[in-house]
């Protein structure tokens, strides 16, 4: 028999179980113990991070949580009468998409490298965008740690629960392998920002490097000294063309060396 529960009526469990597992069940974030082989008790949090706590034996299946999906695995159930294999059922069904979820993530996270990699002026929103798959796919690693745990533990009493077990084993892979590539395209993408930081300090630098002999000549002018071109009628347009001069020089020479 299924018996569906949201959490604020927990305690009908204890018309199954001792009233200490049920607080222990409602206490805990994670948490798993068999009696026997033939009763379990499971809590564990969602992706929603609303929580489920399950209880089964082979007459009863019971789910406890507010979490619409995770209901929606309990009325997908069509095994009728077996708790345990109501149990088995639920966790088929838990993950039953979860590949395919996954594989939706990571064609996420290649559109996002093309984009940012491709962005000829990379800014701050590039990072923003990393930090927050970054923190999705944290909370889905967490997800599938308590899962593998608990799935552990339940493969270890009952053999039958070990190829969903392997199934979080490869889930948490997986999740793991994402982690490393957004934090791939992080570094690329670190690199292309302090690629165009190092060309803007470049420009600054030419910039700096071809009036820097100009202030030189104005700082001779501007002492008080008596210089013969002072009273040259072309005194000043033969600076200003040694200044022009000293400007086109410079920059010819930056080209060659393709400094800009």
């Amino acid at each position: 028999m299924i018996i569906k529960l949201t959490t604020d009526k927990i305690d009908t469990l204890k018309d199954y179980v001792d009233s200490d597992i049920v607080k222990r069940l409602d206490e805990n974030r994670n948490f798993f113990m068999a009696l026997n082989e033939k009763v379990y008790f499971i809590t564990f949090h969602w992706l929603d991070e609303k929580k489920v706590t399950l209880f089964a034996n082979h007459d009863h299946f019971i789910c406890a949580t507010d979490s619409e999906a995770v209901m929606e695995c309990v009325n997908n159930i069509d095994i009728p009468d077996d708790g345990i294999l109501q149990l088995h059922e639920f966790m088929l069904e838990l993950t039953a998409n979860d590949v395919y979820k996954l594989e939706s993530l990571e064609n996420m996270i290649i559109s996002l490298e093309d984009n940012l990699l491709m962005d000829k002026s990379p800014s701050g929103d590039g990072i923003r965008d990393i930090i927050k798959v970054r923190k999705d796919l944290l909370k889905v690693k967490r997800y599938y740690e308590q899962m593998e745990f608990l799935t552990d533990e339940i493969a270890a009493i009952d053999p039958a629960f070990g190829f969903i077990d392997k199934k979080f084993d490869r889930l948490l892979e997986f999740v793991l392998h994402l982690q490393e590539y957004i934090e791939q395209v992080r570094e690329a993408y670190q690199s292309q920002i302090d690629i165009e930081q190092n060309n803007i300090m470049k420009v600054f630098t030419v910039v700096t490097s071809i009036f820097l002999p100009l202030t030189l000549i104005a700082g001779w002018y501007g002492m008080n000294l008596r210089m013969p071109e002072f009273k040259w009628a072309w005194g000043y347009p033969f600076v200003i063309g040694i200044s022009l001069a000293v400007i086109a020089a410079l920059v010819i020479i930056f080209k060659k060396k393709k400094w800009f």
